[in-house]
């Protein structure tokens, strides 16, 4: 059996098994900072997720790995109903008898006992990355290079002009350094307004807006003095953000999806895909190349890897920012939609919360505006769509929230109006801070 973070659509039988691997990737998780661990126990919540939403991205030979949490009592009545609504939109995902059920805090360890001992079958296992934790799994210090090389915001820093990948001005420094005049002068340059952007965590966490070395500083306070530090262009509000999925192999590199990331007070929360978000040959052929790029470090597989890259777009140029040799957020989504047929569709994806007392609820909503079924359903103006949920809650001004992952196809105004009517004010409150005005 081979690791790796293949493509979907595998013929071969596939174990999905994702856990939380950006901190691992680069870092010591025994030896994380407060920082660190605070936002690696948050990953670790949130990939279950799309650890339900790999069920989805399966086929009925194949396997999936998920939390034990999601077999409690408690919610597993939730998780029947996740894989009875993909059934039900006309998907055939991985049975229930396929899951898989590990601890959270002994994810790989767990399941590579279950293949070691034969309890599990499969030809591939499909991994988000490759990375310090999953080792166990993978056992190849060589890919594990290539990952964290295919993955550093400083590699593609200091590669990008050979490469001829056109990048917003971006220069790496050590954070012993950020005192000193060349650090001045890189702000003075920009208007003393830069983003600073670190290794190893995910969904934006890494990376914050500084208007001098002092707040660059404050922000690093508990990272030791050598730790590597990206200060980058920040590119005017007149630039898209957007990102991409290549499919590298070694034989043939390919776009897979293109979406429009969608903030939400400053984190990523989700993707706007459709007909209106699209690319011209000449922004296809800048990206084929990055994917040229990535195979050249060697990241690559007979099959095929996974590639995000993100990127902006303004000014009649496009721009790279960052390089994510792995599965991303929005690969999911995007595979739903080739799989529900809906690519002429805007649908828009986001995470999102519900009380615990109101999840019964959400899922009578869900089930009542269901892609293909909508039972029931006064407007058909949109359609809903549930890829995944969290089953650690998180509390929040004294109440507990169940994180969904949520996708609308159609008419997204029709849709928040339709949850607020069924579900009450505060419940999906992130759909309400969602613009699809581009800027």
């Amino acid at each position: 059996m081979r690791s790796g973070p293949f493509i979907p659509d595998q013929q071969a039988r596939v174990l999905y098994s994702m856990c939380a691997d950006d901190c691992s990737l680069h870092f010591d998780l025994a030896n994380l900072t407060p920082k660190q661990q605070a936002d690696h126990e948050a990953n670790l919540d949130l990939i279950a997720m799309p650890q339900i939403a790999s069920s989805y991205i399966g086929k009925p030979t194949d396997h999936v790995a998920v939390y034990d949490a999601f077999n409690d009592p408690a919610w597993r009545d939730t998780l029947e109903f996740y894989n009875a609504a993909h059934q039900r939109m006309g998907l055939d995902p991985i049975p229930l008898a396929n899951f898989h059920f590990y601890p959270r805090e002994r994810f790989y360890e767990a399941m590579a006992e279950d293949l070691s001992a034969g309890r599990i079958d499969v030809d591939l296992n499909t991994l988000y990355m490759i990375s310090g934790w999953n080792a166990v799994l993978h056992r190849n210090d060589e890919a594990l290079d290539i990952s964290r090389k295919a993955n550093s915001k400083m590699q593609l820093a200091d590669d990008a002009e050979r490469f001829g990948i056109p990048a917003p001005d971006t220069k790496v420094f050590h954070k012993a350094d950020l005192d000193g005049p060349e650090v001045a002068a890189f702000f003075e340059k920009h208007d003393n307004t830069l983003m600073l952007k670190i290794k190893g965590l995910a969904g934006a966490r890494n990376v914050t807006v500084v208007g001098s070395p002092a707040d660059a500083l404050v922000y690093l306070a508990e990272f030791p003095d050598d730790l590597e530090v990206v200060l980058q262009r920040k590119l005017a509000d007149t630039y898209t953000e957007m990102t991409v999925d290549l499919c590298v192999s070694d034989s043939d590199i390919s776009i897979a999806n293109v979406r429009r990331i969608l903030f939400a007070e400053g984190l990523w929360v989700g993707n706007l895909i459709g007909p209106d978000v699209a690319l011209t040959p000449a922004h296809e052929d800048v990206l084929i190349e990055v994917g040229r790029y990535v195979r050249e470090l060697g990241y690559t597989s007979p099959e095929g890897y996974n590639c995000g890259i993100d990127f902006f777009i303004g000014n009649d140029e496009l721009l790279v920012i960052e390089i994510n040799a792995r599965w991303t957020g929005g690969l999911f989504p995007a595979q739903m939609i080739k799989r529900l047929g809906v690519q002429q569709e805007t649908t828009v994806v986001f995470f999102d919360r519900v009380i615990r007392e109101k999840l019964p609820d959400y899922l009578a909503f869900q089930d009542k505006h269901l892609f293909g079924v909508a039972n029931g359903a006064s407007n058909n103006s949109f359609a809903s769509v549930p890829l995944g949920f969290s089953p650690f809650t998180a509390e929040i001004d004294g109440a507990q929230y169940v994180h969904v992952w949520q996708m609308v196809v159609g008419d997204f105004e029709a849709f928040k109006r339709a949850k607020r009517d069924s579900l009450g004010e505060g419940q999906l409150p992130t759909a309400e801070l969602i613009s699809l005005s581009a800027t």
